[in-house]
């Protein structure tokens, strides 16, 4: 592991971050223009990148990685499931703190740190692992919802309440809707149907694609900077639930299907990244766990100094 390629990667993103954080601090955003800047890097940037990305991808490897596939989504729809189900049982949990922690459990940052972070690193094998790590998120998100509105149903008795869209239905439109789970798949269609894009329409995506890593973590930091960070016992579990435990079932089922893959590794590294945003912004939506979500965020961003260098360490001595 080149220790200096990775001051080189990691230092960038703590600069920007801090530089968003500084701009929030100052009020030098509103609310809505931090949330602009975020739904611009994650609506439009990013998955212009990985579209791209993706159709780079030679279509014999694209075509092994169907092992590699579905440890993913056990390690995240599965964890989701599982840690949802299990917290239920916890008194002080129930309802909407259950569902949020679980999927802080089981979605990450990778589509804000990915790129930054392991493209000078890794080179073009890390956006292929953040294509599939994306991919699996934009599955659990939808589910999140499913579950965060049908819980809100219940504690709504009103008859303006009754009127609401289902919430199945509303999960389930927000997911499909949700360019990062259809670039990838675009991105996969394009490569085993062999088609190639066009130097024009890549060029074009390209364009908006660059923006991805620094409007994205500058956002981080506007968001960190809205909430102000309290340490409790809850927070430092669930900040090292989120930096191991994915990681851990990831790695089990990857040995468990016999998978060898060349994007496995990223896999690994992505699924040690902090907590998605998402959780924090639902938290404040939902009016539940707030204070511990932004506290987890800042926490578990602070730690990718630390995880990074691990797990690259760790794939390296032990190979996926």
């Amino acid at each position: 592991m080149n220790l200096s390629g990775l001051v080189s990667a990691l230092l960038p993103v703590f600069f920007v971050l801090a530089l968003g954080y500084a701009a929030g601090k100052r009020n030098a955003f509103s609310a809505e223009q931090a949330a602009g800047l975020s739904k611009l890097a994650i609506t439009f940037a990013l998955p212009a990148s990985l579209l791209v990305s993706m159709t780079q991808i030679p279509q014999s490897l694209l075509l092994q990685q169907g092992p590699l596939l579905v440890a993913i989504l056990v390690a995240h729809l599965g964890l989701f499931f599982v840690a949802w189900f299990v917290m239920g049982f916890v008194k002080s949990l129930r309802g909407t703190p259950a569902i949020l922690y679980a999927l802080m459990l089981a979605t990450s940052a990778t589509p804000v740190f990915g790129l930054a972070v392991l493209q000078p690193i890794l080179g073009n094998n890390a956006s292929g692992a953040i294509g599939l790590i994306a991919l699996a998120i934009n599955l659990v998100v939808p589910a999140a919802v499913v579950l965060l509105e049908v819980d809100a149903a219940k504690h709504q008795k009103t008859g303006n309440d009754q009127a609401r869209d289902n919430p199945v239905v509303t999960g389930l439109v927000s997911g499909l809707k949700s360019p990062l789970l259809w670039a990838p798949i675009l991105g996969i269609v394009i490569v085993i149907a062999g088609i190639s894009l066009p130097h024009a329409i890549a060029a074009s995506l390209q364009l908006i694609g660059v923006a991805t890593s620094g409007i994205a973590v500058f956002a981080v930091g506007l968001i960190l900077a809205s909430h102000s960070f309290s340490f409790s016992g809850r927070v430092f579990l669930g900040t090292f639930g989120r930096l191991t435990l994915q990681n851990l079932v990831l790695f089990s089922f990857l040995h468990l299907l016999h998978v060898s893959s060349p994007f496995a590794g990223e896999a690994l590294i992505c699924c040690s990244f902090p907590l998605a945003t998402v959780v924090v912004l639902f938290a404040a939506r939902y009016k539940s766990s707030e204070s511990e979500t932004a506290s987890m965020l800042l926490l578990s961003t602070l730690s990718l100094a630390i995880t990074v260098p691990i797990i690259l360490w760790l794939t390296q001595r032990w190979p996926a």
